[in-house]
Order: structure tokens, then sequence, then C-alpha cells
């Protein structure tokens, strides 16, 4: 074979193999459990990616959250008073502030200050210096202290507070990154659990269109039908699979000895285990029954945009419907329902945005509940009920200026209304709201303008930091804590008597 033809034949063969490895990747990623683990994966990235959730995990994550008012129409000066959180959960710090302010003067002004190994309280109009403890050497300097139980002083902390300080340390070790690694064990588990639902149920596939409000969304429909021994291996499999995850183990070791748990660590695995365990046993006595589930998956973007829920068992029969569109983050309407199909009892809750641009947002959500209600009627010298459907509901509306900074929220349902009314503006990272009106059933709330309470968000706010060098409470005899529980005390009510009266 010449030299040219070899090339031409490789040349092919390496074709041949690429378009295979297309065809089988298209294939592997279109397959009933890839698409619906794919969709459910990009449709909680997108709300992740919503306003709310956004900024909410940037406050979380090294914002604050402060409240503020002015109390001079109250009080007859010119006090005013703002209490301020700080948080950063992945650094495991946090921050708490209460400032009160004679005419712009600071006159009170105590802070809590935390991070993983330290807790610290200022107050320069109460004491010199901070006091607090270190979280690393409690184990050692609690013992003994005027804290410990056992020295039964007028300090001593209860058995269970001894206890949970006396784990904090391992308390604040496990913590850590708790909330990222639940969620990568949620994903795990949720994964597992769609593959071993579509391996052992009737899987249909199917190409339709859906709306959801006045939106046509192209979709794939994925559906699974599950009868009493399909639900009963996928859920032997599961459990399982748990039983043999050593990563899930080491979790839950690491939950339980959370001392706040009050359990020891082996009961808390062991009951978690058994628990699995009645549940496997459960799944296998359960006859007569049929569960349909159906998956929209968009062909678009993948994103799951309708899912559909029937379960007959008995002589029972529910209907669940999520409905969320082509993309959360863009939807115009969302929505939940659920019905009982044997007794017509159900209810809904729709989200629907009408406006939603860079200059204005105005949303309404909407709640129905259909119950069976008694009609009670004589019948001759008997007493006795009819049944029949009633259906209540309410609307709560929310409605944004964002430019003027009109911002009212309206709750309505057949024997309320109430309204929140107040200015909502943006600046930078910061959104401002001062509330300017309350009203319930037409009646003003009066004074809530004077107080003018303003609720500031930012999404990134520098945190104080502990001090570098504070006073261990646990190291402090009786005498020493008793002299600086009068300081404060004897503070505390010099300021009550001044500026809120005797």
């Amino acid at each position: 074979m010449d030299k040219k033809k070899g090339l031409i034949i490789g040349g092919s063969i390496g074709a041949a193999a690429l378009v295979a490895l297309v065809v089988t990747s298209i294939a592997v990623a279109n397959r009933p459990s890839a698409l619906i683990v794919r969709a459910f994966a990009n449709t909680i990235s997108d709300a992740k990616k919503l306003e709310v959730f956004d900024v909410a995990d940037d406050v979380i994550n090294g914002g604050s959250i402060s409240v503020s008012a002015d109390l001079d129409k109250v009080l007859k000066n010119d006090l005013a008073v703002q209490g301020k959180i700080y948080l950063d959960a992945k650094d495991m710090k946090s921050a708490y502030e209460l400032t009160l302010k004679d005419d712009d003067e600071v006159v009170f002004q105590p802070r809590i200050l935390c991070n993983s190994d330290r807790m610290a309280m200022t107050c320069p109009e109460l004491f010199d210096g901070s006091y607090g403890v270190n979280i690393k050497n409690l184990e050692k300097n609690l013992p003994g202290s005027i804290f410990d139980p056992d020295e039964e002083t007028d300090y001593s902390l209860t058995d269970e507070q001894y206890d949970y300080f006396m784990n904090l340390r391992d308390t604040v070790k496990n913590d850590k990154n708790l909330q990222r690694d639940m969620s990568n064990m949620n994903t795990k588990y949720r994964t597992r659990a769609i593959e071993l639902l579509v391996k052992y149920s009737d899987v249909g596939t199917s190409s339709k269109t859906i709306t959801v409000g006045d939106e046509k969304i192209p979709c794939t429909a994925v559906t699974l039908t599950i009868d009493e021994e399909a639900l009963a291996q996928a859920g032997a499999d599961l459990i399982e699979y748990a039983n043999n995850d050593k990563e899930l183990e080491k979790f839950l070791y690491r939950i339980a000895s959370n001392g706040s748990l009050r359990e020891e660590p082996d009961d808390y695995v062991d009951r978690f285990y058994d628990y699995l365990d009645d549940i496997e046993d459960e799944l296998e006595e359960i006859d007569d029954l049929e569960l349909q589930l159906v998956f929209y998956v968009t062909k678009s973007g993948r994103r799951l945009a309708q899912f559909e829920a029937e379960l007959e068992y008995g002589k029972d029969d529910y209907e669940l419907t999520l409905a969320l569109g082509k993309n959360v983050t863009k939807s115009k309407e969302m929505s939940l329902a659920g019905e009982d199909k044997r007794t017509g009892e159900g209810f809904s809750i729709t989200y629907s945005v009408e406006t939603n641009t860079s200059s204005a947002y105005e949303a309404v959500i909407k709640t129905t509940e259909t119950q069976l209600r008694r009609v009670y009627a004589d019948y001759g010298d008997n007493r006795d009920y009819d049944q029949e459907l009633e259906t209540t509901g309410n609307a709560l509306k929310i409605e944004w200026d964002r430019r003027a900074g009109d911002f009212s929220i309206r709750y309505k349902d057949k024997y309320s209304d109430y309204s929140v009314k107040g200015n909502l503006i943006q600046k930078g990272d910061k959104y401002i709201f001062l509330l300017t009106n309350l009203r319930g059933d037409d009646e003003a709330v009066a004074g809530v303008k004077a107080l003018e309470l303003t609720i500031t968000i930012d999404r990134h706010d520098p945190m104080p930091n502990v001090p570098g060098n504070f006073t261990d409470v646990t190291k402090m005899d009786k005498r020493e804590f008793k002299h600086l529980v009068e300081d404060i005390v004897e503070g505390v009510g010099e300021l009550k008597d001044e500026y809120f009266g005797k």
C-alpha cells in the first residue's frame, strides 16, 4: 500500500471514529436520565442568578443588614438608633452592632465580634478594653473556671450550656464549608435517584409544546411510569448505595459532631441508617400504586420548563404541577398547583411578573385553596350536614419604580387588606428602604413616617475585626467578673435614665 493511500484510509478511519464519538456523546447526552439531570442542574443554576437570591448570597458572604430609626418624635430628644449585622459565612465571621446617637454623637455602641477562633465584645461607654473568649482554648480554660457547673458559682453555666461551649471548637470546625458540601451531597443523591427511577420505570419520550403563562415552549417530554415494584427496587438500590457510601458516612459524622445536637455521633449515625432500613421495609409493603412523573425539558436551553406528577394509591389520586417557563430568570409566570382528585380539594400558587425592566418592577403572587366544608341543615328532629367545596384566595402585589424609588406591597384576602409603602432605592451595592406608610384594613398606623424607619442591605460591607488583644473571661476570677457585670449594669441604667426616663 502506498503512503498516500494509507493516509487516506487512516484519515477515513479517524473521521469515522470521530463521527462515532460525536453520535455516541449526543445519544448519551439525550438519554432520559441525562436530560432530566442536566435540566435540573441548569434550572437550579439559573435560579441562583435571580436578583433576590444573588443579593442574598452576597450579603451572607460578606455583606450587612441594618435597621435604623429616629426616636426624636417618640422620646422628645434627638436620639437615633441603629442595629446592624455583618455576615461572612464563607470565612465564618460575623459582627453585631447597636448604635445610639444623640444629635449625631455616638453615646452607646456595644459590639460583638466573632470569627472561627475568637469572640469578643467592646463597648467604650461601659468598660475599657475588650472582653471575650478564645474558642480554640475553651476545652482547656472552661474546666475550673467561674463558668464550670462543678464550681457552683453565680456564673456557672447549666450542664447543657457547658457541653455546648466545650464542643464549640469542633462545631465551628465541622461547620466550615458545610453549606457547600451539603449542596454537593444533595446534587449527588438527586442525580442517583433520577438514574434509578429511569432504570426501573417504563420510560417514554415525545415532543410537545406547552404553554406557561403566555409563553409557548417546545419541549422534550420524558414520562416515567412507576409501579410499586419499580419504586421498591429503585428505593432499595438507592439505600444500598447510601449504605456503602463512605463519603456520606463521613459527612454524617461531621454533622453529628456539632455540639448543639446533644447526641453521641455514633447514635446519630446509627439512627440515620436505621431510618433508611425502615423506609426500605415500608417500600416493600406498598401495594396497588402507580406514580407517573413527566419532565418537560426545553429543546432550546435544556431547562426544566414544567414538571407533573400523578400518584394513584389505592382509591387515592393526587396531582401536582410545577410550571417554571423557559428560563426562571426571564419567566413572566411560574406556578405550583396540587389537587386531590378524589375529593376535589387542592391549592395553587401563581407568581406573575407584569413588568421587570431597569426602570420598573411589578409582580403579583396569588394563592388559592379549595377545601371541603361542612354545611349544616336541620332535617326534622335531626341536625346533619352536607359537604361542599369552598375556594378561598389571597393576593400579594409588589410595585417598584426603580428610578423614583416608590415601592409598595399590598396583601388582600376576603377579610383583610394590608399595605406597606415606602421608598426603595439602589445605590451601588446598597438597597435602602425607607418606610413611609403602613395601613391595615384602611386604617393608617400612626407615627410610622415620623420614625423614618430605614432598612439598608449592603451586598459588600467590610466587617470590623475581632480585637487582637482582649481579656479572656474564662481566666477571670469571681471578683473581677462581678465588677465587670456591675459596670455594665450601672452604665446601662444611667443611659436608660438619661434618654428613656426613669
